[in-house]
């Protein structure tokens, strides 16, 4: 019985210590962008060809800029480009783009602009998990980097699911907003 006990004592203390060090999740850049790459243009005035947003941004002199890197084309992405949309609606100096990596096809976000008519270009890295020197965890659905000119990070996201990502698109607008000021 004292065993019973002890071992329950334990096990409850092993899980409220794995919990209290579970790390949050992080990828992508935190200070500074990981500078150019190169994507595949599925939507927009792009579309076809391939560039380099990041450059694109950066010269044009866009004083702000979302990348939004993701792994999955689902509704609940949607809701979030449609967020960030909805910044760029009114603050057209806001440069945004969406990177599809590992695994996502130009068919995925081919489908999801039928649907949907988003504004924000729909892109595939040429790099299949996304450029490598923007550190992305293989564990992140979605990464959003929100970056002001010069590339210094105001802002970044990190989410296991696409879902996750949906509930904080408010957050993650008022972060876009807040780096064009």
């Amino acid at each position: 019985m004292r065993a019973t006990r002890f071992l329950g004592l334990a096990l409850v203390l092993a899980l409220a210590s794995s919990v209290a060090t579970g790390e949050e999740l992080k990828s992508g850049p935190t200070e500074k962008i990981g500078g150019a790459f190169d994507v595949k243009a599925i939507t927009g005035e792009k579309a076809g060809k391939t560039l380099c947003y990041v450059c694109k941004f950066g010269g044009e002199g866009r004083p702000a800029a979302v990348l939004i890197f993701t792994q999955k084309a689902d509704d609940n992405l949607v809701a979030v480009v449609k967020a960030v949309d909805g910044v760029q609606k009114t603050n057209e100096k806001l440069g945004t783009v969406v990177v599809g990596v590992s695994g996502v096809e130009a068919a995925d976000f081919e489908k999801l602009q039928t649907t949907h008519k988003l504004t924000t270009p729909l892109t595939v890295a040429a790099d299949k998990d996304g450029p490598e020197k923007y550190n992305l965890s293989k564990d992140a659905a979605v990464t959003v980097v929100v970056y002001q000119k010069g590339g210094k990070v105001s802002k970044n996201f990190a989410f296991k699911t696409t879902k996750e990502a949906a509930e904080k698109a408010s957050e993650i607008a008022s972060a876009a907003t807040a780096a064009l000021k």
